[in-house]
């Protein structure tokens, strides 16, 4: 008997144990530029350059990311979950503001989602992020214009954001820090040159030199990052 509850018992772990593994969620991993992951490819080259130049200077003036990622399909995953998970994995928007969007695109189960993080939450909240999927996504959606879809509703969503942002004054703060960030970057850099060559004949100064490239390839189009946190707000639509 003892027997036969062991077999069992070990049937039922291993069959939860692929069943577990079957429905793990796959983001892909981010290429190139954090804003426009485009895995379906539903966007043209001039709307995902348009899309690009939007969330650099999102970015840059509110410290909050906005990013589209498209895929071929949820294989059966539920799509909050999903566009939670690949929040998550992109660390998207500022690691103590937590103020970063997803907007995620699934081809094949004709599904969007917009992901906010935490601290976006009072400016992209539930009911506009639906009001958003319908008014700039779903009519264009049903009408196979995908790529302008996306790009409507990423549009809506930088207004949104940039608006919100000015009203609680994170906009010029944020700027003015990064500035100085910057300057200070610098500085300390031409000082360790000076004092490079004054004592070590340039020898820092030219590892340095060879280790940038590396270091700015592997920095992608992620500028800030560190965040993540989101507990699921926002707002999804079927079409």
């Amino acid at each position: 008997m003892r027997k036969i509850l062991s077999t069992i018992f070990l049937i039922g772990f291993l069959l939860s144990f692929v069943t577990n593994a079957n429905a793990e969620i796959k983001v892909p991993s981010k290429v190139g530029n954090i804003y426009v992951q485009d895995y379906a490819n539903v966007l043209d080259s001039e709307d995902t350059q348009t899309l690009i130049q939007l969330g650099k200077k999102l970015d840059d003036t509110t410290s909050a990311q906005l990013a589209v990622l498209t895929i071929p399909s949820l294989e059966g995953n539920d799509i909050k979950e999903y566009a939670n998970t690949a929040f998550r994995k992109y660390g998207l928007g500022n690691k103590e503001k937590n103020n970063g969007v997803l907007l995620l695109y699934a081809k094949k189960d004709r599904q969007i989602r917009i992901e906010v993080g935490y601290g976006l939450e009072g400016v992209v909240t539930d009911v506009r992020s639906g009001n958003i999927l319908d008014q700039s996504a779903i009519p264009y959606l049903k009408k196979g214009e995908e790529s302008l879809a996306i790009t409507n509703t990423y549009k809506s969503l930088y207004n949104v954001i940039l608006n919100g942002s000015e009203k609680t004054g994170h906009t010029s703060s944020s700027t003015l820090w990064d500035n100085l960030k910057i300057f200070i970057i610098i500085a300390v850099v031409i000082g360790i040159i000076i004092l490079d060559m004054m004592f070590f004949n340039g020898v820092l100064t030219y590892f340095i030199l060879n280790l940038l490239p590396a270091l700015l390839n592997s920095s992608g189009g992620s500028r800030g990052g560190g965040g993540g946190s989101s507990g699921g707000g926002g707002s999804d639509r079927k079409f």
